[in-house]
């Protein structure tokens, strides 16, 4: 009886099924260092439509940038993916004489989800590569 008010009602007798947010999440993207120099950094700027073709061709989906970064000064990016979880990813790297320090934290939708520290380099990834 209870299926066939429900029914009725136009209400489906299955569990929620979640999907991801067609218009995307933000994702923003954080490198801290504790000198002062010249950073290489990597992040995911789009969706790959599937690990096959990030890697033939990961410049499509990856910007790179090689930037000036002053020690306790946040460098920030933002980006939009549908799908985080597969494919947020930062990494920065950089060589002083002494290391760097660097740090690294993944936001998304302003979520803090991953934060890792590194000497002379870090990546942070939504899922391991």
């Amino acid at each position: 009886m209870a299926a066939a008010a429900l029914a009725v009602a136009g209400i489906a007798a299955t569990p929620a099924v979640s999907h991801a947010d067609p218009a995307g999440h933000q994702v923003t993207y954080t490198v801290t260092t504790t000198s002062d120099l010249m950073a290489n950094i990597q992040y995911m700027n789009s969706d790959p439509p599937s690990q096959a073709a990030f890697n033939a061709d990961s410049s499509k989906y990856m910007t790179t940038v090689h930037a000036p970064i002053t020690g306790g000064d946040p460098l920030v990016y933002t980006t939009t993916l549908v799908n985080p979880n597969q494919w947020a990813i930062v990494t920065a790297s950089g060589g002083l004489r002494v290391n760097p320090e660097f740090h690294c934290e993944i936001a998304v939708d302003g979520q803090v989800t991953v934060s890792q520290n590194g000497g002379s380099g870090v990546t942070c990834s939504t899922r391991p590569w």
